[in-house]
Formats: C-alpha cells, sequence, structure tokens
C-alpha cells in the first residue's frame, strides 16, 4: 500500500520556481503558509532542499559493521511526523535526527558507504533503502506506509523531485500557488522537471478540486489527478510484469 501523494509548489503564470528577479519581500510564506494547511504524516525534499536544513560541518565517517547495516532502519523517534529527504549517494549529513518537529528519514540507494549508515545510526536517523543504484520511488513510497505507518506524504521538492515523482504516475494531488507574476527567464527550473524531450511520456491531467484567491492577487489551486486506467502494482507485481516484457 502507498500513502496518498500531495506535490505543493509555489509558482509564477509561467510555471517559473526559482525567485531570483520576483522582488517579494517575504517568499517563503506564499509556500508555507499554504502548506501548512496541507494534512499531511510527511513531508518530502530532495537532497539539495535538505541541505538547507542539515549539518553544515563535515563529519568524519568511521568504519561501520554489522549484520543489520545494510538493512532499513526504523530509530527511536518522539514524533509521528517526518521530513523524508531523497538522497541516494548520501550527502546529507547530520547532528541529530530531527528537522524542526519533524524525525528525519533518509532514502538511499545501495551504493552508500558503510560508513554513512554509522553516521546516521550514531545521530539516531531512520533510512530506508529505494534500490540498488537508482530508486524505485514506488518502493520508497510503500516503505514510507508500512515502516513509518505514513498515510500522506506532502511533496515539497523541487522541479526534478516533483517530475520524478510525476514521470512514475505516483502523485495523487497537485497543490499550486500561483503567484502574479509573470518570469519569463529561459531554462529556469520549471515546478515539474520530468525528462528531455517527449518520447512515450503522456502528460498529466488534472481534475480541478478548489480554487482560492490568497494574499489579494495570489491564486491557491488545488488539482486531483486523473489517474490512469492501469492500477498501482506493489514491488514484486511490478517485477512480474517487468519480466513478462522482456
Amino acid at each position: 500500500m502507498k500513502p496518498r501523494v500531495i506535490c505543493h509548489t509555489f509558482t509564477s503564470i509561467d510555471g517559473r520556481i526559482k525567485q531570483t528577479i520576483w522582488g517579494l519581500t517575504d517568499p517563503a510564506k506564499y509556500f508555507e503558509e499554504p502548506a501548512a494547511q496541507i494534512k499531511a504524516d510527511a513531508w518530502l525534499v530532495g537532497r539539495v532542499t535538505m541541505q538547507e536544513f542539515s549539518s553544515k560541518k563535515k563529519h568524519k565517517f568511521r568504519p561501520a559493521s554489522g549484520k543489520d547495516i545494510r538493512k532499513d532502519f526504523v530509530a527511536l523517534q518522539t514524533s509521528n511526523t517526518y521530513a523524508v529527504v531523497i538522497d541516494p549517494s548520501g550527502k546529507c549529513e547530520w547532528d541529530g535526527n530531527m528537522v524542526s518537529t519533524e524525525h528525519v528519514i533518509e532514502v538511499l540507494t545501495e551504493k552508500v558507504s558503510n560508513g554513512y549508515l554509522g553516521h546516521l545510526r550514531e545521530n539516531n536517523v531512520s533510512y530506508i533503502f529505494g534500490g540498488k543504484k537508482e530508486l524505485d520511488l514506488a518502493l520508497v513510497l510503500e516503505k514510507l506506509n508500512k515502516l513509518f505507518r505514513i498515510s500522506t506524504v506532502r511533496i515539497d521538492g523541487g522541479g526534478h523531485v516533483n517530475g520524478a515523482f510525476l514521470k512514475a504516475g505516483l502523485i495523487d494531488e497537485i497543490s499550486v500557488v500561483l503567484a502574479p507574476i509573470a518570469d519569463g527567464t529561459i531554462h529556469s527550473l520549471v515546478a515539474f522537471e520530468a525528462e528531455e524531450g517527449y518520447g512515450k511520456r503522456k502528460a498529466t491531467h488534472l481534475k480541478l478540486k478548489s480554487l482560492k484567491k490568497i494574499y489579494d492577487d495570489f491564486l491557491w489551486i488545488r488539482y486531483d489527478v486523473v489517474k490512469p486506467q492501469t492500477p498501482f502494482l506493489n514491488a514484486p507485481a511490478r517485477k512480474k510484469a517487468a519480466a513478462k516484457k522482456k
């Protein structure tokens, strides 16, 4: 079973998310205040975003071993809400296991070192493996539900994280705070960066859920994702389906 996935983003009317030339006095509030009204057990971001919250010092990783070191690790926790980071190579470092009031969960691939895993365990940071060299995001969601009982995840990521979940067909709802701004910067990041070109991917269709005017001229729009007829497959079923295609 996977959690409900809500992708929350803040964009200009042309979909840009980098606010370099927007001239807003307090840009964070336009994202954070609506986000706080979305009920979720966890918020999820990419490694670059999470490094704003993780340790700013460089740690030395001591050799670590043990038969369980390379198994998913559910640390002791004092919170039932979570901050999840997509960090395939294990680059975020920690002095503790909390971001504000949320317990940290690292999402890793198996290419990370034992030393890094030891660093996470020393700081009581939970971690799960989402694949050998590449992440299977559907598997990640299954583990978040099974190991941490997370029923709703809010993605607060940038264009690449949002795009990865969109391409995988794993988003259930999209929440957009639309700024009354036309950015126009060529090659600037947009809300969803899925892949170059068109390939075989189909655009994601949406159904309007709600529309609200906020902060005078901003719009907060929420859409349900129109799901294709193909049912969600768990990890064993996906492997079986992939084997049949070969």
